[in-house]
Parts: C-alpha cells; sequence; structure tokens
C-alpha cells in the first residue's frame, strides 16, 4: 500500500517537473540555434567582403605601379598573367581608355576599343557610373557595375579602377571574378558551412541552399553593402520548434517510468542492490580497459613517431633552406629591378611549401588519436602512399631499400584509416630494424586482391624470428629488440587492430633468410567486432 502511494507521488511530481524541463530545454536550444545562425551569417557576410576586397587591394598594387603610359604597355601582359596565377577566380582583365587608342599596345582583347561612335556610346552609357574627369575621381576608391553572365553562363563581378597616369585620367582597369568559383573555395576550404544564398536586385549570384527550399525556410537575412552595391545573404538551418503534444507524451512517459521504477525499487531492494553494486564496478573496470587500450595505441603511435622523427626533420629541413634561399634572391632582385626573376623564386618558395604541408599533414593526420576516426570507405593507394611518406626518410637515412609492388588502383576498403595506417607503419619499421645488420638491406611492400579481401604483405632480408618463439610475438610487451629500441606493444596492437576488422594478420619466417607479415582485410563490410 505504502508503495504504491509512492509511486502515485512520484509520478504527480515527474510529471509537473519533467514538463517544465522539456518546454524550457526545447525553449533555449532554439535560442541556442537562432544565436549561433544569426553568428554565422555575420561569419559568411565578413568572409565574402573580406574575399572581394583582397583581391581588390591586390589588384590596385599591382596597377599603382604603372608610372606612365610606357611602363603599363611594357608591363601590361605579365602583370595581368601574374594576377590570374595567383587568383583563379580573376576570369579577364581589360582597360576601357578614356584617351586616344593609338598610346596603347595592348594583347588583343585587353583594349576595349570604340572605333564605331555608336559602340562607344553604348560603353559610357553602360559605365555612367564611372566618374569621367580626373577631379571627380576618388584614385583609391573601387566601382563595380552590376554582376553579369560570362559567355560560359557563370556570374561575374565587374571591379573598375581609376587608372591616374601623369595627373591626367587615362581610362579605367575592369577586372572581371568569378562569383560562383569565389564562393566555392569558400565552401571547399570550409570557411563557410552553413547553406546560404546571395542575391542583388532579386537576382541570385550564387546558392548552396537545397533543392526545393522554400523562402520561409530562411532563417537569417542580412545586406552586405559593398562598393555601393546592397546584396541580399540569405542563410539557411533547420530549427525544431516545440510540440505541445510531443511535450505531453514525454512527460507522461518519464513521470509513468519513474513511478515503476519507485515500485521496483521498493519491492526488490534488496535483491537489486548487490547487482547494481556488481554492475558499476564492471562498468568502471571496462571503461579502464578501453582507456588503457586507447592510451595503448595512442603510445605506439607516438613512439613509432619518435622512431621516424629524424627522418621526418631531415624531410622538411631541405625544403626549408630552399625557401631561405629564394628569398635572399627575391629581395636582391626587387632591389635590382629583376622582377622577371622574382616571380620564379615565388613559385619555387610556393611548391617548397607545399611540400612541407604535405608532410605535415600525412604526419598529423597519423598522430592523431585514431578513436576519433569512424570507419568508412578508404582507397588502399592512399593509406599506402600516407604509410610510405611518413617513413621513406628513415628508410633512407638508414641505407635500407623499400621495394614496392602495388598495383595502380585497389578497391575501396571499409575500415579506420589511421588505424590500418598504423599498422603498416608497425610492420614496416619492424622490418627495417630486422635488416640493419643484414648485408643487404631490402624490406619488400606487396599488395593484391584475391577472394574479395585485400591482402598486404611486409617482407624483409633479416635475421628471421626462431620457431620455437614465432608464436610470442603477438604477446604484449614481448619485443627481441635491444633495450630502448622497442615497446613491446606494435605486434600486439597491430593483432587487435586488424581482428577488430574482421581480418587476419600471419607470419613466416625462416632463420637466416628473413621474414614475411601478411595482413588479410575483406572489402565487405561486416559488423565489427569490439573485444
Amino acid at each position: 500500500m505504502k508503495s504504491n502511494i509512492y509511486c502515485v507521488f512520484v509520478f504527480l511530481i515527474g510529471l509537473s517537473i519533467s514538463y517544465f524541463i522539456s518546454a524550457q530545454l526545447i525553449k533555449e536550444e532554439i535560442k541556442v540555434q537562432q544565436n549561433n545562425i544569426e553568428v554565422e551569417g555575420k561569419s559568411i557576410s565578413f568572409n565574402i567582403r573580406g574575399a572581394i576586397e583582397n583581391n581588390a587591394e591586390i589588384i590596385q598594387l599591382v596597377t599603382n605601379r604603372w608610372l606612365t603610359l610606357e611602363d603599363l604597355n611594357q608591363h601590361w601582359q605579365s602583370d595581368t598573367n601574374a594576377l590570374k596565377r595567383i587568383n583563379r577566380t580573376i576570369k579577364k582583365i581589360q582597360l576601357f581608355p578614356l584617351v586616344e587608342q593609338n598610346q596603347f599596345s595592348l594583347p588583343t582583347g585587353d583594349l576595349i576599343e570604340h572605333s564605331d561612335p555608336m559602340l562607344r556610346k553604348q560603353q559610357l552609357r553602360a559605365r555612367s557610373h564611372l566618374p569621367m574627369e580626373k577631379e571627380k575621381v576618388i584614385s583609391t576608391f573601387v566601382y563595380t557595375s552590376r554582376s553579369s553572365y560570362s559567355e560560359d553562363n557563370k556570374l561575374e563581378l565587374n571591379l573598375q579602377f581609376p587608372l591616374i597616369i601623369e595627373q591626367a585620367l587615362v581610362g579605367y582597369i575592369e577586372v572581371s571574378l568569378n562569383i560562383d568559383m569565389l564562393m566555392r573555395h569558400k565552401i571547399d576550404t570550409y570557411q563557410i558551412t552553413k547553406p546560404f544564398a546571395l542575391s542583388e536586385n532579386g537576382i541570385t549570384l550564387f546558392s548552396s541552399l537545397p533543392e526545393k527550399t522554400h523562402i520561409n525556410d530562411i532563417t537569417n537575412q542580412l545586406t552586405i553593402t559593398l562598393y555601393g552595391h546592397q546584396w541580399q545573404l540569405m542563410i539557411w538551418s533547420h530549427i525544431s520548434a516545440p510540440n505541445g503534444d510531443l511535450f505531453l507524451i514525454f512527460s507522461l512517459l518519464i513521470s509513468l517510468l519513474a513511478a515503476i521504477t519507485v515500485k521496483l525499487l521498493t519491492l526488490y531492494y534488496s535483491m537489486n542492490k548487490k547487482h547494481i553494486k556488481d554492475k558499476e564496478q564492471y562498468k568502471r573496470i571496462n571503461d579502464e580497459w578501453k582507456n588503457s587500450q586507447a592510451k595503448l595505441i595512442q603510445s605506439n603511435k607516438l613512439a613509432s613517431l619518435g622512431e621516424i622523427a629524424a627522418g621526418i626533420a631531415h624531410e622538411i629541413n631541405q625544403p626549408l633552406q630552399v625557401i631561405c634561399i629564394h628569398t635572399d634572391m627575391c629581395l636582391d632582385n626587387l632591389h635590382n629591378g629583376n622582377y622577371h626573376l622574382v616571380e620564379k623564386s615565388c613559385k619555387a618558395i610556393v611548391e617548397q611549401s607545399e611540400r612541407i604541408e604535405k608532410i605535415v599533414k600525412q604526419v598529423g593526420s597519423f598522430g592523431r588519436d585514431s578513436e576519433l576516426d569512424n570507419y568508412q570507405k578508404e582507397i588502399p593507394n592512399t593509406i599506402f602512399n600516407n604509410v610510405i611518406g611518413i617513413v621513406i626518410n628513415q628508410y633512407n637515412q638508414d641505407n635500407v631499400e623499400l621495394r614496392q609492388v602495388i598495383p595502380p588502383s585497389l578497391p575501396a576498403l571499409f575500415c579506420n584509416k589511421t588505424q590500418i595506417e598504423q599498422v603498416l607503419i608497425n610492420l614496416l619499421i619492424n622490418a627495417k630494424d630486422s635488416v640493419e645488420t643484414s648485408q643487404n638491406k631490402v624490406v619488400f611492400f606487396k599488395s593484391h586482391v584475391q577472394e574479395n579481401n585485400l591482402y598486404i604483405q611486409v617482407s624483409d632480408s633479416g635475421s628471421g624470428i626462431d620457431p620455437n618463439k614465432i608464436n610470442d610475438i603477438f604477446t604484449p610487451f614481448y619485443t627481441t629488440k635491444a633495450l630502448g629500441k622497442g615497446t613491446g606493444l606494435g605486434l600486439s596492437i597491430s593483432y587487435s587492430i586488424i581482428h577488430q576488422h574482421n581480418g587476419e594478420i600471419k607470419v613466416s619466417s625462416e632463420i637466416g633468410k628473413g621474414s614475411i607479415f601478411t595482413v588479410i582485410l575483406p572489402f565487405e563490410k561486416r559488423k565489427l567486432i569490439r573485444h
């Protein structure tokens, strides 16, 4: 009887509290979503404005170099080509002259000609927003005309820069920017992540909104003012609205569950007390084991990075030296006026910077916690290239030859990319260490497809493994390396990772002839094993 009263009492209290909490949580969630969308809108507006203004500043820096018509005619082609190479969103650069055309010797198509009087009137009418007298021009101001479609049906923004030479307004530099390419670059580099649309006077300039998006679904609208134009920015995001019926059902369920829980606790308190205690203890032990396993995997990964750190440092140092040399050359050539040599040095600096970026990405991707990665389809050749890129310099420093027999293309593999890379790096480092004292320092890295499985084979020409010890190599902390050379975790962790992927790892060895480690991974997506 008393337990029934407790149940009814808990049910009523739970009904009131859960309803109130649910309503408040949904209200706060909607408010937070709206604030996030507003912040995102301002961020998108800042990114769009910044991208166009940065382009305009670079173009103005180049045009300010032309102090005479001779400078303009001499450097026009090289300077405009450099601008197009630096920024691929620049589709076209032309000069609209306000003085006699015969004073300019520009490539065909770069000068907007006006030999026909009627054509000249049309050109001036389309540029009626531009001051035609030097006294009315602000030299640092950027003018724009309405966005228009190019011949390939791409929307372009036309920027116009006054060209003042020897105290006279000789024309306007007109630059067409591909808005679609500019916006796509912002999205591809994750500078803009929310779906949005950009329009001017009702004309859509760019849109990344989901298909069939209704105007009522737009959650935020902003106006971007830029060079005398006003663009409308519309942001889309899904905001869930509260539902009164769902509140009621949720509250009833929570309250009913609470009442049933009180009833069960009252009737079976003594019997469940020990069970709950055991369950909590088991959960704690299981969590500790999982944490320990994750730490061991990460520790092994960092240990592998430590072994190849010297090779990575050497690989990064080479492009850094090239960058320093070309930087000095740039300064000397700028001082001596050899501008055509500056461009060559700048290209070399960009190439070496990209080389360093690639190395850092490979090492950073491998070094992070693999628990953060999901299982998904990966291209095996990409995994192999990353692994070889990380270990190859250590191989070169130790004078070990790495021979590869890998097909040019392999089917996609469902796996945790970072964990598979860790297994292969462990095997390649072990193979390298095993041939350090051999006369023939060669390691083979092979791969092929057989019976819907991917076979990866790492073999060496080392001393081999004692047959009596070959069954112990996958045991944690077992190692044949010298003290301080290894942790004894590499093969144990590799074994665990491969079996978690429903695969196999096999080893065959012969004293004096070397060892062969074979990893077999299924291409099919199967239920993953959780040890």
